[in-house]
């Protein structure tokens, strides 16, 4: 069961840092601020998915933590639990050092290249118009960046 604990805490911070770079990476595009007076009624559809995709990822970063706690309480007290999620929130903060974490990295931008190409795909097979402009236009502002 330590092992466990000890393998989820790793896991935990690996999330927590990947989270905080993606974030990062998102703002760093620029892909939050609206480009032109015209383009006002699809930046609301734009960050409406882009607050998708990162609350997606959150929330599995949060569910980690959680089972993290869980493992962890089961095997010792409960403060024990709460302390290695501190920990793992302390370690992802120095985990940004590695390369493909940074912001901006080549893997971040196919993560979400990927992840919006993905969604492109779901949109135009449920027809909505709306969404599909707005993942088309952020496909575009970051190909056009990068």
């Amino acid at each position: 069961m330590r092992i466990t604990a000890l393998a989820l805490s790793l896991l935990l911070m690996f999330a927590m840092a990947f989270v905080t770079a993606f974030r990062r990476t998102i703002w760093a595009l620029g892909l939050r601020r609206p480009e032109t007076a015209q383009g006002v009624g699809r930046v609301d559809w734009r960050r409406r998915i882009l607050l998708e995709i990162y609350v997606r990822k959150l929330n599995l970063a949060f569910l980690l933590g959680i089972a993290v706690y869980l493992v962890t309480a089961r095997t010792s007290n409960w403060y024990y639990g709460v302390g290695i999620v501190g920990l793992c929130w302390f370690g992802s903060r120095l985990l940004p050092s590695a390369q493909w974490l940074r912001t901006g990295s080549k893997v971040m931008l196919g993560l979400l290249l990927m992840d919006l190409e993905h969604r492109r795909q779901r949109y135009q097979i449920a027809a909505d118009s709306n969404r599909l402009h707005a993942v088309d236009d952020l496909l575009h502002q970051i190909r056009s960046q990068h």
